[in-house]
């Protein structure tokens, strides 16, 4: 019994120190600093204008994207507020281990529907591999608060070495809500999912087997989102690579239909118009 109680707490203590972790990183306070004429207006949440991966890392060597490595910093250039004429800000955020950024660039997005785009990256950890992450940044007026707030993320995939590639947002299910789309494993199980914001998570609304947008070593994800008839489709790869596929959703759940055969990889891409 007392081998039992003991491996007990070990477990628990290790899961303890697991969340600490992943609140550290949510947590974390960097430096905020104006680039620009001072702003004297009505202050709001800053708006991103761009946002970037930096200081490479090999704590993680997953080796997926070729010769782009993991991450630990992102870094959002934004206005004070939409429109602002010249005051902007720079905020950066540190993952302490094991936690890395895996991914070809940060995404803006607007995932909560209120026209401002938050930042949509891949998450990855070292012993249970990657999940998809939203950022916002706080207001500038809120200096006792974390500068990166991360609103909603999946769950991690759970197994080391294992990737998601997403490639577009959108209202695929016609409830007036985005989700977001990308590919759990695009090398092995292949399986498109839609993600909602539920609350602090994203939520799965719908999966698909059976198609891709990523081969092991492209520094690109591939795939579009678009919409046709006022219905919101994905471009994606059937599993074999030999097809175009696009997804929609159809009587309740996700439905394919083929385009035509795949040439190459940039029709995924290039194919966001209808016809």
């Amino acid at each position: 019994m007392n081998i039992i109680f003991r491996l007990l707490s070990i477990c628990l203590t290790l899961l303890g120190l697991l969340s600490m972790v992943t609140t550290q990183a949510v947590a974390e306070i960097s430096k905020i600093t104006s680039t620009g004429a001072p702003y004297t207006g009505p202050t709001s949440m800053p708006w991103p204008l761009s946002a970037s991966l930096s200081d490479p890392t090999d704590r993680y060597p997953h080796g997926v994207l070729g010769r782009i490595p993991s991450f630990t910093t992102l870094t959002v250039e934004a206005q004070i507020c939409e429109g602002c004429p010249e005051a902007r800000v720079s905020a950066r955020l540190t993952l302490p281990a094991p936690l890395v950024f895996e991914d070809v660039a940060p995404r803006l997005w607007d995932i909560t529907g209120d026209g401002r785009p938050e930042i949509v990256v891949v998450q990855s950890h070292e012993n249970l591999g990657a999940r998809l992450t939203v950022w916002t940044l706080r207001d500038t007026q809120e200096e006792a608060a974390p500068l990166f707030r991360m609103i909603a993320a999946t769950d991690f995939i759970g197994t080391r070495f294992r990737w998601l590639a997403p490639f577009g947002a959108g209202d695929f299910t016609g409830d007036g809500a985005i989700e977001i789309a990308y590919v759990e494993t695009p090398h092995l199980g292949k399986v498109l999912r839609l993600v909602g914001l539920e609350g602090d998570r994203l939520v799965e609304q719908a999966s698909l087997a059976g198609v891709t947008n990523h081969r092991i070593g492209e520094e690109t994800i591939s795939g579009t989102v678009r919409s046709c008839d006022g219905r919101t489709e994905a471009i994606l790869a059937a599993s074999d690579w030999r097809r175009m596929v696009a997804v929609h959703w159809q009587n309740g759940a996700l439905s394919s239909r083929d385009l035509g055969p795949l040439r190459d990889v940039g029709e995924l891409t290039r194919n966001d118009s209808c016809g």
